[in-house]
């Protein structure tokens, strides 16, 4: 890898260092390319640090590596102290970014910061669960920092979609927002225990979790593309986020029937499904009228979810969004 472990250490000691000068409420200042180097970014916080935008891009930076760190080129499966000391070091990074750009709901790259965060908290349950299995919760990874935080319509995001799942399913995610939105809810929020929610992208790149994944559910040891779909879908309900465009399409191919957000198949019942008028959307019309960032993806899965449940619409005109959602103007 292209950074070493000390390289990691030296910037969590930056981190800590009790001279630095106490976060002010700045304004949002711009993001610079992710491409920065982290030597760069590194000498861009010793010069400054209070530069709020390179300590996201080192967050960033050290959630990337983390996520390489998995994979068997760069470090064996078994050997987790390399990825839990770099999520360690980028939950510091996005810390002290997230508090340089001030409080929450002040500043766009702000929230990404504490978004980011639980992108971080969300990727340290899943090298817990390599090791210890799907049962393993915050009090073997955590606990949970008290301060972890995603927008209000990630949180909305994520309880639409926990909600929608069958009992004892398995939720798949496609993209950040839903990612986080649903680990959040999930572990931090503790909705929906008899859920297991990861992402689809992790599922599919990370051997170690995959190989653990197939042991706690029962599945077969079939490699490759999504040949464990099939085997999943007898044994449990699965829920595909509409985050996705489309739901996967393993071989043998698997009858998905859709459901208000998601796409569903395999025993789930029909009793404990939610009717498209009880979906909540007030925290997206809140954070489409002030220009929130994270409101775009939201809407998008929305969209997507009305133009094949065109009932939710009745529900996203409750909240004043469906003249946001091309499919509720027909």
């Amino acid at each position: 890898m292209a950074i070493s472990l000390c390289s990691a250490l030296a910037i969590a000691a930056l981190l800590q260092d009790p001279s630095a000068p106490a976060a002010p409420a700045a304004p949002a200042a711009p993001v610079p390319p992710a491409s920065d180097s982290l030597a760069a970014l590194r000498t861009r916080l010793v010069r400054d640090s209070t530069d709020a935008a390179a300590w996201l891009l080192v967050g960033r930076a050290y959630l990337r590596r983390a996520d390489d760190a998995h994979a068997p080129v760069h470090r064996p499966p078994q050997d987790s102290a390399w990825a839990r000391a770099l999520l360690d070091t980028a939950d510091q990074a996005l810390v002290r970014a997230a508090a340089l750009f001030g409080p929450a709901g002040s500043s766009a790259p702000g929230d990404s910061a504490r978004v980011l965060r639980v992108g971080a908290w969300s990727r340290r349950a899943r090298l817990a669960w390599e090791t210890g299995g799907i049962a393993v919760g915050p009090q073997e990874w955590g606990p949970v920092p008290a301060d972890l935080k995603v927008p209000p319509v990630l949180e909305e995001l994520g309880e639409n979609l926990l909600r929608a799942c069958p009992m004892w399913g398995v939720l798949l995610t496609a993209a950040d927002a839903d990612s986080y939105a649903a680990w959040y809810m999930r572990f931090a929020r503790g909705l929906r225990p008899d859920l297991v929610a990861v992402p689809l992208a992790a599922w599919r790149s990370d051997a170690a979790l995959r190989a653990r994944l197939a042991q706690d559910l029962r599945l077969g040891r079939r490699a490759g593309a999504d040949a464990w779909l099939p085997e999943l879908v007898e044994r449990r309900p699965v829920c595909v986020s509409m985050a996705f465009e489309r739901p996967p399409e393993p071989r043998p191919r698997v009858r998905w029937a859709v459901r208000s957000l998601l796409w569903v198949a395999g025993p789930a019942g029909k009793d404990d499904r939610v009717p498209p008028r009880d979906f909540v959307f007030a925290a997206l019309r809140i954070a489409l009228d002030h220009g929130d960032p994270w409101a775009a993806p939201a809407l998008a899965l929305y969209a997507r979810a009305a133009r094949a449940t065109p009932a939710l619409c009745q529900a996203m005109a409750t909240f004043r969004v469906a003249a946001e959602v091309p499919a509720c103007g027909r």
